[in-house]
């Protein structure tokens, strides 16, 4: 069966994201929605430059919601490590298409704008 969506508006940052805090320096994004679903982005700094090392993808098929015809209600977990980096004090701005397949799934990311290792919490200029 195949399920499309996209990450909801009203996604939130889980408590298991380390993103913002002290002293992390491999930190986590996890923006979680629905009914048990979340999306994971881990980063990583080489000397000038940061990198999402992998993308996670936790998803619950119970939910009617978004798998209509599932008959397990299974908790799958996917993942795909990733060549998305940028020089530190830059943005990753991804305006087309980008898809990571990871098995049974698909992530695409489109019109997108990363920094990891904000300075005050704000995107940097460049």
């Amino acid at each position: 069966q195949f399920a499309h969506f996209f990450l909801p508006q009203n996604a939130t940052v889980e408590p298991q994201s380390s993103c913002g805090k002290d002293n992390i320096s491999r930190p986590v994004l996890v923006l979680g929605f629905g009914a048990g679903h979340s999306l994971s982005l881990n980063f990583s700094e080489n000397a000038d430059k940061y990198q999402v090392e992998e993308i996670g993808f936790h998803y619950n098929l119970s939910d009617a919601t978004l798998f209509h015809n599932s008959t397990t209600g299974d908790v799958k977990k996917v993942s795909h490590k990733t060549t998305i980096q940028a020089d530190v004090g830059t943005k990753y701005i991804c305006v087309s298409s980008k898809s990571f397949n990871m098995k049974s799934v698909n992530v695409t990311f489109s019109n997108i704008t990363l920094e990891a290792y904000l300075t005050n919490g704000t995107f940097s200029m460049n």
